[in-house]
């Protein structure tokens, strides 16, 4: 396997008018699993087109393996790419369908036949080999459309959403067998997703991507734990963060509508964004009460209830296993383990004083 590196690269479209890249510089070290998160139309796609030679960049440089390869054309840069719709061959069989690269490159048929064979086995799908994949389920052509990357034994392997035709069940469960075997084979990977509980359960590094730049880069628990701009805070995480807005002024934080104010250890003045995530509130009976809510909705969701309140003009929601005392129009009490700020017009983290 081999490492990838961008470096500043710039690609835009419709004669400059849409900027897809925004100087990116990315750094895929060998045999890592590597997420590029983001919505949709961030770049994320741009960004594994451009490493595969699909797409020309505007500037910057592409590197695989410590080789340039700006010049080098897709067949000949060692990469394997895994497509959203799979693109298999319809009037191939699926043995087919594997070894079709192979045999364009003018391998022996031996060699074809026992690659070929050794990849099904890997990935359990020796019974389909004599079957055409408008007879496959989608699980199953994400496995020969896989096969087929893995036959060719790439330097890098690029997945762009390659699990997002399958239903929930499959995808989960494939997730995990491609995680194992990227491991087994010590596999350099780029994946692009849009599913943030996808890209955390299978990266060894995150990039988030937004409007054509990335935002972070880090391991998934530490981008959860501490994004450092309001767009990954939102993005990252089980259950969509709090943001409430107010100010701070002589180390306290005063929301628009003075319903929730407390001391904070920063210096900072002026306008911000404070979040807080569902996870991070304690709701009922806490001692150390930092303010209190109206619950306006409940939603069971086994050990846990989501809790909706309306605090002050605000609404927020709560993770809890509380369950006793809380009812639809009561008032609870509540308080939180952690925060967050945000600059409210550049949503730049701010940290508190050292």
């Amino acid at each position: 396997m081999a490492e990838v590196e961008l470096k500043h690269i710039r690609k835009s479209f419709s004669r400059g008018t849409f900027i897809a890249l925004k100087d990116v510089s990315l750094r895929v070290p060998d045999g890592m699993f590597v997420t590029v998160l983001g919505p949709s139309g961030c770049g994320k796609t741009t960004l594994l087109r451009v490493v595969a030679g699909l797409e020309e960049p505007d500037g910057g440089e592409i590197f695989i393996g410590g080789r340039k390869v700006n010049q080098v054309p897709p067949s000949k840069r060692n990469v394997a790419m895994v497509f959203q719709n799979y693109a298999l061959y319809p009037h191939k069989k699926v043995t087919d369908n594997i070894g079709i690269g192979m045999r364009l490159r003018g391998y022996p048929q031996d060699e074809v036949r026992r690659k070929v064979e050794n990849i099904a086995e890997m990935l359990n799908i020796k019974e389909l080999m004599g079957r055409y994949p408008r007879q496959l389920s989608g699980g199953q052509q994400q496995r020969v459309a896989l096969a087929r990357a893995l036959v060719r034994e790439p330097e890098v392997f690029l997945l762009d959403e390659p699990l997002s035709n399958l239903d929930a069940q499959v995808r989960d469960t494939t997730r995990t067998e491609l995680k194992k075997l990227f491991k087994e084979i010590n596999a350099t990977v780029v994946y692009v997703t849009h599913d943030q509980t996808e890209a955390m359960m299978m990266s060894d590094l995150l990039v988030v991507m937004e409007k054509g730049a990335i935002r972070q880069i880090g391991d998934p628990g530490s981008t959860y734990r501490d994004p450092v701009h309001l767009f990954v805070a939102q993005f990252i995480g089980a259950y969509r963060i709090n943001l409430i807005a107010g100010r701070l002024t002589e180390r306290r934080f005063i929301s628009n509508d003075q319903a929730i104010t407390f001391d904070v250890k920063m210096n900072y003045q002026g306008q911000v964004l404070m979040g807080i995530r569902p996870e991070h509130l304690t709701v009922g009976a806490v001692e150390d009460v930092r303010f209190k809510g109206e619950v306006t909705l409940v939603e069971p969701l086994g050990e846990f209830n989501l809790i909706s309140l309306k605090v002050g003009q605000n609404e927020i929601r709560a993770l809890s296993r509380e369950t006793g005392e809380i009812h639809l129009s009561t008032t609870v009490s509540l308080s939180f383990t952690k925060t967050y700020f945000f600059e409210a017009e550049s949503g730049v983290r701010l940290r508190p004083d050292s």
